[in-house]
Formats: structure tokens, sequence, C-alpha cells
């Protein structure tokens, strides 16, 4: 078991020197001097996100010493907050080392002039600084000006503490509104979760129920409007039904629901949210993403309007694709060949060892034949590997095909610079959310075609919507389910099983040696973790063709409690990389060598949610890190870390569109909540040479049992059926 944190330290100094600073995480190393109530004083190194600060500012931290391997003693800041330059000293290294034009000599002659009543005539008579002979006005403007921004940044930084919010969010905050900060943030707090990271709806609640915001007010009722369709959104729902919200105003929010209209209203009115009726009540949409879902139906229809290809054309690629010496395909195959190149827009659909593979191909060396230049892509760059080595063709992520600008903040392939290709084939679709979706349609061509590839029994898309499922209940395009399962396929348990899942049977365990899947039954959660650390660490390495723990991967179907992934990532973590150079971030540890995931897209990055790749380098008086994903190369930087989380166990959510060679997957009954059909299969399906559930039976009978898939608020399917 880890130790509980221990409490935090408190100290108080100067900034005497800045040894490090990255200018867009606010990440520092610096030297503070501090003075004991005898006069001794002392300097140490502090490291941490500490934003805008001044040498010479006075400084309260908290945190923890600890002892650098190489740097020795040094203060780690978890929170802080600036006071003024402290004395005439400080106000001396203040004015020498942050304003520019004013060196030693002149800092000296400004405190010689004024000494201890200079804080009060900057704050209330900077003019007085022309007295000091030789002065150039500019530079008396810019000290009037660093003083008035900085008296600014440590109002803020003390307002933000006195309402439980930390002081690194101030340098966010100050960059975003200047000198206007803490006015805009008194005016309304809720502009916080709206704009700033790391500040959501419920902090800036509590600072707007601090200032006096009465609980019923308009104001409080829009945000909390915004706020819901976010955490909707984050649920997977691309809309949320009015009656919804209003019911989790009074619910979850002790608000009047009869404010929900207005707040609907005045949205609608700003061009935050679109309401549209439905069957007489409103249908309720961030704005993206009802421009996303209308994206993707418009464009769908585009392409399925297109020119289809020639029937002899056809013909002469379904005889190329089976040549004597080729690839043997069965009658379901070829029906699903056939279609997909005559269609503008097909769906293939099928579960595991059902022949997608060996389909695509035939369906390369077709276009090969009718001269088309087929593209391939994928969400996800494990998937984008595997379509690759599948294909012997070059294959991209959707994120990397679409070449995402950082200056922009766009896909630079959109309508106006389309990609160019005239077959584009997407695998693993199921994975696509909505708004991946939109901007992939949005980069073809009216006289492209596309075939989506996918599990429809799989989990829908981590993001919002379930477009694979959308697009083939809407009836618009021709969809293709292959069915028969090959015979090298029959011969794995994983592959059986996972179809009798399908139809609603207990998976066969019977836990053969020479088997690919196992259940081991154990009912503590204690008793689940030992084995499941026991086949980590030593059972299946050296089986199965398993040479490195780090190729077992450990799905659960939960973040939360005792087999959860934070629960188990941390028991992971101390067995198979206990020691080496770390960066803490909160309660968590990143070491070289550790296993990460990705938790959420980073554009400028070029890294996306659900990548998952090694931690490579670690320097901590730098606060940064380096990671390799199958994408490519990233340094994070301490304030970067809440995008990463340790991945020896990861969400079966997550995991999807990945395959790994071995899989371990807690089946308990503290998981109730999340036990469904599609989650196990979709876990179980990601193993490809030995998969492993280790729990209790009741827990396995009630994921076959469950058929219910959560439905997902989403109208594509509607808006594809639109005469």
């Amino acid at each position: 078991m880890n130790a509980p944190a221990s409490p935090l330290e408190h100290i108080e100094g100067t900034l005497d020197q800045i040894l490090f600073i990255n200018e867009a995480s606010g990440y520092v190393v610096a030297v503070v001097e501090l003075a004991d109530e005898a006069g001794a004083r002392k300097r140490i190194t502090v490291v941490g996100e500490l934003g805008a600060i001044e040498i010479g500012a006075g400084l309260r931290l908290s945190g923890h010493f600890e002892k650098h391997p190489r740097f020795g003693e040094q203060f780690r800041v978890e929170d802080f907050e600036t006071i003024r330059p402290a004395g005439v000293n400080a106000l001396e290294r203040y004015l020498a080392s942050e304003i520019k034009g004013v060196g030693p000599a002149l800092a000296r002659r400004i405190v010689d002039r004024f000494g201890e009543e200079l804080p009060a005539l900057l704050d209330t008579a900077p003019e007085r600084l022309h007295e000091i002979h030789g002065l150039p006005r500019v530079v008396a403007q810019r000290i009037a000006i660093a003083w008035r921004d900085s008296s600014g940044m440590r109002e803020l930084t003390v307002f933000l503490r006195g309402h439980g919010i930390a002081a690194a969010h101030a340098r966010r905050i100050h960059k975003v509104y200047g000198r206007e900060s803490l006015e805009t943030v008194r005016a309304d707090p809720y502009v916080l979760a709206r704009t700033i990271s790391g500040i959501g709806f419920r902090t800036a609640d509590a600072v707007a129920e601090k200032l006096g915001i009465p609980r019923n007010s308009i104001q409080r009722a829009r945000a909390a409007m915004l706020y819901l369709l976010e955490r909707m959104a984050d649920e997977g729902h691309v809309f949320a039904p009015f009656g919804y919200l209003e019911h989790q105003f009074q619910s979850a929010l002790e608000m009047d629901p009869q404010l929900a209209p207005a707040a609907m209203d005045e949205l609608v009115a700003s061009g935050d949210i679109v309401a549209e009726d439905v069957d007489g009540a409103p249908a309720v949409y961030l704005k993206r993403l009802h421009e996303a879902e209308s994206v993707v139906a418009d464009r769908i229809r585009m392409l399925v309007a297109g020119r289809p290809m020639g029937a002899a054309v056809v013909e002469r690629a379904m005889q190329a694709a089976s040549k004597p010496g080729g690839i043997a395909l069965s009658s379901e195959q070829m029906r699903a060949l056939k279609t997909a190149l005559q269609a503008k827009v097909t769906v293939i659909t099928g579960g595991p060892g059902t022949g997608k593979t060996t389909l695509l191909r035939s369906l390369l060396l077709a276009l090969d034949s009718a001269g088309l230049k087929p593209t391939l892509a994928a969400p996800t760059g494990r998937a984008a590997r595997r379509l690759a080595e599948a294909s012997g063709r070059e294959a991209k992520t959707i994120h990397r095909l679409l070449e995402y600008s950082p200056e922009t903040d766009e896909f630079l392939r959109s309508e106006r610079f389309p990609l160019r290709t005239n077959f584009l084939i997407v695998d693993e679709a199921s994975m696509m959310d909505v708004e991946l979706a939109a901007s992939l349609v949005r980069a073809l061509t009216p006289g492209a075609s596309l075939l989506l590839v996918g599990d429809r029994d799989q989990l829908p898309s981590v993001g919002p919507g379930s477009v694979l499922k959308d697009v083939i209940g809407s009836g618009l395009v021709p969809v293709v389910e292959l069915r028969e399962v090959y015979r090298q396929a029959r011969e794995s348990l994983i592959v059986s099983n996972a179809h009798r899942l399908n139809r609603g049977e207990m998976p066969l365990t019977q836990n053969d040696a020479d088997g690919d899947f196992f259940f081991f039954e154990r009912a503590a959660p204690e008793d689940v973790l030992g084995t499941i650390k026991q086949l980590v660490q030593n059972r299946l390495v050296g089986r199965f063709g398993i040479a490195d723990p780090r190729e077992i991967q450990v799905l659960t179907p939960m973040n939360r409690g005792p087999l959860g992934t934070q629960a188990l990532n941390r028991e992971l973590q101390d067995l198979l990389n206990p020691r080496g150079r770390e960066l803490r971030a909160g309660d968590r540890r990143f070491r070289e060598g550790d296993r990460v995931i990705q938790l959420r897209n980073n554009y400028d990055k070029l890294i996306f949610n659900g990548a998952i790749g090694r931690v490579v380098s670690v320097d901590p008086a730098r606060g940064r890190l380096g990671a390799v994903f199958d994408e490519g190369s990233a340094e994070y930087d301490y304030s970067d870390l809440d995008e990463l989380g340790l991945a020896y166990a990861i969400s079966i959510h997550k995991s999807q569109g990945s395959q790994y060679p071995a899989v371990v997957i807690p089946m308990h009954q503290s998981h109730f909540l999340m036990l469904r059909r599609n989650l196990i299969y979709t876990a179980i399906t990601r193993a490809e040479r030995v998969c492993v559930l280790v729990g209790t039976r009741s827990a396995l009978v009630q994921s076959v049992r469950n058929e219910d898939e959560r439905r997902r608020f989403s109208r594509l399917a509607d808006r594809l059926r639109i005469e």
C-alpha cells in the first residue's frame, strides 16, 4: 500500500535568482532567500509552476522539501502566494533584474532616493520617478506599468487563494485577461470555467457563492447549462434532452428549474448553443457538436449522390482481385467486395476472425486495377500501424492525414484544401467520434468514395457520438456484415468466446494449458489484485511468446475503486518500475520506463487521446519528461502532466482500436455499474495471443446477460434519413 501524503510545509522568502523558466508552462527553477527570526539568511532552490514571478518578489510557498540525486535539497512547490518585494534590498533587485533599461546603478539611485516609500509611491504617484535625475521618461513609464501589472497579478493570486483556487492558475488567468483579470473574475467567476483549463464549474460556482451571486441567478443558470452539456459530451452524448437539463437544475445543482428555459433562450441568442425541436421538445446542443453532426450528415449525403463506378470497371476490378494465385474469397466476401466498389459510401462490419483483413487486401488489388488511388486511415496510431502491417500499404492516423496546423489551430485539409484521394478506407471506424468524423468528411471531394470498416458490436467512441452505428442504422448506405468465422480463427478461444459472448452465451473457461483464454476465479479484491500482479510479473512472461511484461496490458472497466485504473496503476508501477528518476504531479509519479497514456487530444504535440507510450527521459530539475508513442515523441512540462496517466492498467474504453499480445481483465462485482456485454466483448477482442479474466463468476454472468448499451443521444441517423 502507498503511504499517505505528508502534510504540506510552508516557507516564506524573497526570490533572489531564476535559474530556469519555461515561458509556456510557467515552470520555474529558482533560488529563494529565507531569513529566520535571528536575521540569518539561507538560500534554497525551489521548483514548480510559479508563473510570472519577478526577482525581488516576496513569496509564501507551500510544498515539500526533497532530496534530488544530482541537485541536492530543493523545495517542490505545490502552491504559492506572491507578496510585494520585501524591503529596499528586494526592491533594488526587482528593479535591476525585471525592468528593461534599469541596471544595478540606476536601481540603487532610485532606492536611495525614495527608500521605504517606494512601494507606496509606485502605487499612488509613479510620476515622482521623474525626480530621479537622468531617468529616461520611457524607463519611468516602464517601471510604473510593470509594477501595476505585477500588482494585479499579486492581488489576483491573493483573491484566488482566498477562494480555494491554487495560485498556479493565476498566471493562466492573467495571461488571458491581463490587468483586468481581478475585475473580470469578480464580475463573472463563471468565466473561469469557460476559458481557463483546470478550473471547472464547481470551482467557479464556489467562488460565485462567496461573492454573493445568488444560487438562482440567470448568470449561474447560463453557466450551469453549459456545464451540463459539456458533462453530457464527456459521457458520449451529442445533445441533451431539455427535460434532462431541467431536471438536473433541481436535482444536481439545487436551482429553480424554471430558470432553465430563460438560460437556454439567452445561450441560443448568444450563439453558444443550438436548440432543435424533436417530437415537441428541445434537443439542446453545444454549438460545435451541432455543427459537427450536421456536417457529417450533409457530407455523407453528398458523397452518396456521387457518380458510381461503371459496371464494366467493377467487373474488371473483381476479376483482378480474384485472379488465379491470388487471395481466395468466400461468397460473402465477394459480395462485400462488389458492394464496396459499386457504392460511393459503404460500411463493412464483422467480429474477430471474419476475414475483414483478407477482404481489405483484395479490395486494394481491385482498386489498383481500376486505376484508383486508395488512402488508408485509422483513428489511432496503433490502429493505423496494424492497418499498414495488414495491408502492406501506408496508413495514417486521421489527425495526421488531415494535417493539423498549430498556427491556425485547425486541420489544413478541408473543403478549401481537400485530400488528394478518390477512395478513402477508414479502419476501426467505431472509434470515430462525431467531431473527428466531421473534419474527415469535410476534406473529401464530392466525387470520392468512402469505406468504413469496423465492428458494430464494440464500444462506441470515447468522444461524443456513435458514428458507425448511426450510419448503419440510417439505412442510407449499403452495409455488409461478415459473419463466417474462418477455420484458423475458430481454433482460438479468444475469437470463439467473443462470438459466444455476442450471442449471450457464457465463454468457455476450461483453462486448457495449451489454450489462449483463461478465467481465474477470485472473490476478494485483494486476491484479484494479487493474481494480476503474479500474471504480469512472471506467470505470463516466457509463455505465449510473451518476452517482457510490457507486452501485457491490464484492462479494467472503471477508473475508481479497488480494481480501477488508479489503484491498479499505483500497484503495478511499484511492482514493475519501482525506482528511477521521477517527476511528481500531485499524488502521481512518472518514472523513466513507465508506460503512459495520453488522456486528451494535444494537437500541438500531435499526440491524441488514448495513445500509449513510454517515458524515455525525466528531468526533475526542469520539470520535464520525454515520452515515445506510436504517433511520435513528445516533451511534457510540469504543467502538461495532467494530460498523462500511467498505463500499466487502462480503461477498456481507452483500449479501443488497439491490440496487445496479452490482456488481463479484472472481473469483479465492484465494477457492477459497468458490467455490460459490449464492454467485455471489446476487452476480450483486444487480445492477440492470450486473454486472462480474473475475478468472480457472478460478475462474468452479469456482463453476459446485460445487453444495455447505454444509448447515446445523437440525431445523426435521423439527419441521414431526411429526404
